[in-house]
């Protein structure tokens, strides 16, 4: 694995695992465009993410590469909210080739990282990183003990 994950991308605030793999608040359009603010930076490079508005509680617009985007994002349950905030995000960087992933390096630590789609299989089997599809990463994080998995 050539990108060290539990360093890369950008930080979230503490608050962020508790609402998010622990399950204590809510995330909805403002958490989405909260979300899309650093990976806008990250990708400053690769491409352009602007333009970034919460029309609601419920969607969040932004450009992508000019492109305009919008995603519906549930307010309740916070696990799954942000899993398909991140699918639909990922749908949509796709045609850039590039995905977004959540990274847990440590217990009550979250990250966000921009990666090539070319360097996702490379951390398919990472127990760090939380893909979208990826439900066992959620129960794992959430209570802190190994993947079966990983065995």
């Amino acid at each position: 694995m050539g990108i060290d994950l539990a360093n890369a991308g950008f930080a979230f605030a503490a608050e962020w695992y508790w609402r998010i793999v622990e399950s204590d608040g809510t995330f909805g359009a403002s958490c989405a465009r909260a979300r899309l603010l650093p990976i806008a930076r990250l990708a400053r490079d690769r491409f352009v993410l602007d333009d970034i508005v919460a029309t609601d509680e419920h969607v969040v617009e932004f450009r992508l590469d000019g492109t305009p985007i919008a995603i519906d994002v549930e307010v309740t349950r916070p696990r799954i909210a942000a899993d398909r905030f991140v699918i639909d995000l990922n749908r949509h960087l796709r045609r850039l080739d590039h995905a977004f992933a959540l990274v847990v390096p440590r217990r009550y630590q979250l990250r966000g990282v921009l990666l090539p789609r070319s360097v996702l299989a490379d951390h398919i089997r990472d127990p760090f990183v939380i893909l979208p599809s990826d439900r066992t990463g959620w129960r794992r994080f959430a209570r802190g003990t190994t993947n079966p998995e990983q065995r």
